[in-house]
């Protein structure tokens, strides 16, 4: 078989391309690399001559990427992903664990009332599996699954009812209401349980549609289901942020008692009150494609309702 010659790029050009595509500017990423802006300059024009590409069009104000630049981008993204992930797994089998099953949590919720529990189960009868944990927002803990960086995934249930897939199964692992945060001074928190209808007045603060679609998707078809559209006054980029954006006390955001900072003393000013006839929680997500016994262990463990299964 003939010896095919690639193109001469290393691991670091590879990484310091993905940082300037991410900053569009060769001084915010030579900033994050602590390296020079004229390192960074060099480093890419060596990528494109090596590539024979363009992979950015210069502008006086930022760097935009080329369609061959972003295709690249994303195709990079994933090989160091999967580079790091390798690494992982070998330094797990290295240290004697037989297996390992990679889980992801929910940033913006206390894994304590959901995942930490059932975890802590499977570890008792399985000391041979490491499980690796990891941290995400809502709209990556889908992506991660399905590109097999995680074998598991805990999600919000209105991201599965929204967003269905062929390629994945899920169970309930938890069902409550969905709670309505606000203010103190919101006349809402008087009251004991709120009725959708109540909330046609009130300013919406929701996570950007262009990172979790599903979350505005959930907003607007229960109020559509109450006859009104949502009044939507400000947008965050993550669930966490969503308390730190109440402005006003008419303004108002949606949540569930898994999220992290539902009825914690830090929040004095905010209350949470529950939304009548409404369903929230949170769902355990996996890959049909994921044939890992483990995997089948760790779901066949769970203490969950059959009928909650999908």
């Amino acid at each position: 078989m003939e010896q095919k010659e690639y193109p001469k790029i290393n691991m670091l050009q590879i990484h310091y391309f993905l940082e300037v595509a991410e900053k569009g500017s060769f001084t915010s990423a030579a900033k994050q690399l602590y390296t020079t802006q004229s390192t960074l300059s060099k480093t890419i024009i060596s990528i494109e001559k090596a590539l024979g590409l363009t992979l950015f069009i210069r502008s006086h104000k930022r760097l935009i990427l080329t369609d061959a630049g972003r295709h690249l981008y994303e195709r990079w993204q994933k090989l160091l992903e999967d580079f790091d992930h390798s690494l992982e797994e070998c330094r797990i089998l290295q240290s004697g664990y037989q297996s390992m099953l990679s889980i992801g949590m929910l940033d913006s919720h206390d894994p304590e009332k959901f995942a930490l529990p059932q975890i802590r189960n499977f570890t008792q009868h399985r000391p041979d599996v490491y499980l690796s944990i990891h941290s995400y927002p809502v709209e990556a803990i889908r992506e991660q699954v399905l590109n097999g960086h995680l074998d598991l995934g805990y999600t919000v249930l209105y991201d599965m009812e929204q967003l269905q897939t062929e390629e994945l199964d899920y169970c309930v692992i938890n069902v409550c209401p969905h709670n309505v945060g606000m203010l103190l001074g919101n006349p809402l928190a008087k009251k004991e349980l709120i009725e959708i209808q109540d909330l046609e007045k009130c300013k919406f603060v929701s996570i950007s549609p262009l990172y979790t679609p599903s979350y505005n998707g959930m907003i607007d078809d229960l109020c559509h289901e109450a006859g009104f559209e949502p009044d939507y006054v400000r947008y965050t980029n993550n669930a966490t942020s969503l308390p730190f954006n109440l402005m006003s006390e008419r303004d108002v955001f949606i949540c569930d008692r898994n999220f992290r900072g539902y009825a914690n003393p830090s929040f004095g000013e905010i209350q949470f009150r529950p939304v009548a006839n409404t369903r929230s929680g949170v769902a355990l997500i996996w890959r049909k494609a994921n044939n890992k016994p483990e995997l089948k262990e760790f779901i066949n463990r769970l203490d969950v309702n059959p009928d909650m299964w999908f």
